[in-house]
């Protein structure tokens, strides 16, 4: 399987996002519209899962920043609100208690949908004939869902892109990223489905950073984005204690951007594999792409590095 094997086609890509909508989901989701406006992408659904706030705040953030995107017809569908085994946890010491760190915005008007997120996937993958794309910014409860009730789900989605996992380290524990500590057993679900799978990891979105002068820009323009990079900037140096300095990571705009600019990224093939019950190493994402031992299922391209220029200028400029 080869990245290049993905370049964006003539005809806009069939998305569906599903998110635990905090402050970089709300850029991701931001993106993702600007995106669909130039003809890149075609959002067919959202979807909000438990993870960095509780679900009945994901699920409204969600709505709230497509009302505020001027797409308040895109369809949010609330998944899970809590993990397949574990027992819930949230990001509020980076997202705050409603997961969007204090920004505040107009409640959406559009409709509930009552329909749930996995329910609401597979009638929409069954639509795009194979040429659905999923991307994850959040724990993988929902997607888990779906392939688990619908086993035929996985002939009919074209790749999965993900950010989650690192192949070294980890930010809730020392070996595990948030989104798959969350949900473990979820993501190990997902990853054995045999799709193939983009995984966005620290690794290389820790260097997806945003400048600080760029932010003001964003500020200066009265660009709808600039609060939460502002604010992503704060909360996320508090809690790196300083060490990026006058930037700001945007961890969960890597695999939309990914979608449309594989180019600006590299990478590796390998098998992956959760570690659901180590005490010390629940949630790590183990990867073979550096040892003679292989997994026998070698679907997930490790993504490792990004132009961090080119990446930023990308992302601003769509946000403008």
């Amino acid at each position: 399987m080869s990245v290049y094997e993905y370049e964006q086609k003539n005809t806009p890509i069939p998305v569906w996002i599903d998110l635990d909508t905090g402050v970089d989901d709300a850029v991701a989701l931001m993106a993702a519209c600007a995106l669909e406006k130039r003809g890149k992408l075609c959002i067919r659904g959202v979807s909000a899962v438990s993870g960095n706030a509780p679900l009945e705040r994901t699920f409204e953030n969600t709505r709230n920043v497509l009302s505020l995107c001027g797409r308040p017809d895109i369809p949010v569908y609330a998944g899970a609100s809590r993990p397949l085994v574990e027992e819930p946890v949230y990001a509020a010491y980076v997202h705050g208690e409603d997961g969007l760190s204090g920004i505040i915005l107009e409640t959406s008007s559009a409709q509930k949908e009552s329909e749930k997120a996995w329910d609401a996937l597979y009638r929409c993958a069954l639509e795009c004939d194979g040429e659905l794309e999923l991307i994850l910014t959040g724990p993988e409860t929902n997607a888990a869902i779906a392939f688990m009730k619908y086993p035929q789900l996985k002939s009919m989605i074209r790749r999965i892109l993900v950010m989650g996992g690192a192949d070294i380290g980890g930010n809730i524990t020392a070996t595990g990223e948030f989104n798959i500590y969350a949900d473990p057993h979820a993501a190990q679900v997902v990853l054995q489905t045999g799709l193939p799978i983009v995984m966005c990891g620290l690794d290389v979105t820790m260097k997806a950073v945003v400048k600080g002068e760029q932010v003001r820009e964003l500020e200066k323009r009265r660009s709808k984005a600039a609060p939460f990079f502002k604010v992503s900037m704060k909360m996320v140096n508090i809690f790196m204690k300083g060490s990026l300095g006058d930037t700001c990571t945007v961890h969960d705009a890597c695999p939309v951007l990914f979608a449309v600019w594989p180019q600006l990224f590299s990478g590796t093939i390998c098998g992956v594999n959760v570690e659901t019950r180590g005490k010390l190493t629940k949630g790590q994402t183990v990867t073979d792409w550096d040892t003679d031992n292989k997994f026998p299922l070698r679907n997930v391209y490790l993504v490792r590095d990004v132009d961090q220029d080119k990446f930023s200028e990308a992302l601003v400029e769509l946000l403008m």
